[in-house]
Order: structure tokens, then sequence, then C-alpha cells
């Protein structure tokens, strides 16, 4: 039996918004692919990531707006990266410019992640996250191989490491093993925002 989701199930937004309309029609598309790579079923992969089936047939149809918390939940549930969910091109060479930094596939508009290296293939991986205030993962922690550290950029995070609490603040960086169920909070009424360094690149 799966379990219900406590996300709500958010409307389709205006078409005038082309940027989330795109962002949630290439989860879609991308969510259905990788489904049917596994050979799950929509009922199955909903069990797997306690999600409903309504949800996930609404996010594959492209009119469902997935949380991060619920992209982390599919990734797990289908045994890939988070990474995966980044879109836009990959970045030719070493160089990557502001402009170009590849977005990670979520909709929610106060949650902003980007990848700052050309891509997840190399031996080292780096990220920039804005967190909104009031945003945790700690319902859907991160695992994921090898070794993370971050640093707070901006605002306050409580960054949880298996166990163990930790309260970050601005110029301080944490370095841990990511293989560890890994959550991060933000406690305040304001963004906060972080840069992370990841090797092997296994976000």
């Amino acid at each position: 039996m799966y379990v219900m989701s406590t996300e709500p199930v958010r409307p389709q937004l205006d078409a005038s918004d082309n940027e989330t309309t795109r962002t949630m029609s290439a989860v879609g598309v991308l969510v259905q692919q990788l489904r049917r790579e596994a050979q799950l079923s929509i009922a199955t992969l909903a069990e797997r990531a306690e999600l409903s089936t309504g949800l996930l047939s609404q996010i594959e149809r492209g009119i469902g707006n997935p949380s991060f918390t619920t992209l982390i939940k599919l990734s797990q549930a289908l045994g890939v990266p988070v990474g995966r969910f980044f879109g836009g091109i990959e970045t030719a060479g070493s160089l990557v410019r502001k402009e170009d930094r590849r977005r990670l596939m979520v909709a929610e508009h106060n949650l902003v992640y980007e990848l700052l290296t050309p891509h997840m293939h190399g031996q080292l991986g780096m990220i920039k996250a804005h967190i909104a205030a009031g945003w945790s993962n700690q319902e859907a922690p991160f695992v994921h191989d090898g070794e993370e550290c971050i640093t707070v950029v901006e605002g306050e995070l409580i960054v949880c490491i298996s166990s163990t609490v930790y309260t970050l603040t601005e110029g301080d960086s944490l370095t841990y093993d990511s293989s560890l169920p890994h959550w991060y909070r933000n406690p305040t009424t304001r963004q906060a925002a972080l840069i992370g360094a990841m090797t092997p690149p296994s976000f």
C-alpha cells in the first residue's frame, strides 16, 4: 500500500508562466522515461516514493508541480541521483558562464539549485543553492556516495548529518561523508545560500 503524500496537488499554472510550464513538462517526460527504463508501473513507483498515484500521474503528464522533496523521493525510488533533474544543456569545455548554469528542474521559485561545474561526469561537482525561509528536506534526506563540503555564503542553515545537528552561519563550512543521510533546514525568515562541492559528483 502506498503512503499518501501530504504535499498538496498544485493546480496547473497559467500558461503565461512559460518557464514553469516548460519545467513541469520536462520533469514529467524525464520521470516517465526513468520509470519505464526501470520497468516500474506508476503504482509501484508511487509506493516506493511514498507518493499518491494521482500526484505521480499528474507529474508525468506535466500538470503536476513537484517540490524538491518530491524530486528527492523520486530519485531515490528510481535509483538515480537528484542531479539527473538538472535541466539545460551541458556546457562544452570547462567554462560555465553565470547565465548558462544548469538549474534543477523544480517549479518552486523560492528554491534554486544551480550546477557550477559543466556536468556531473567528472571527478568533482559543485552546486550553488538558494534556500527559502523555512524550507527543509528533513522528510526526505539526501543519501549519495562520496564526500561533500558545503559553505554557507548567506544567512543561516541547520544541517543534520546522520543524527548530529550543526548550525551554520555565513562563512561556516562543513565536510561530511555524503553516504550518511543528511538534510538542511533554513530556520530563519530570510533566504539562505550555500556552495557545495562533492566528489565524486553524486548529488
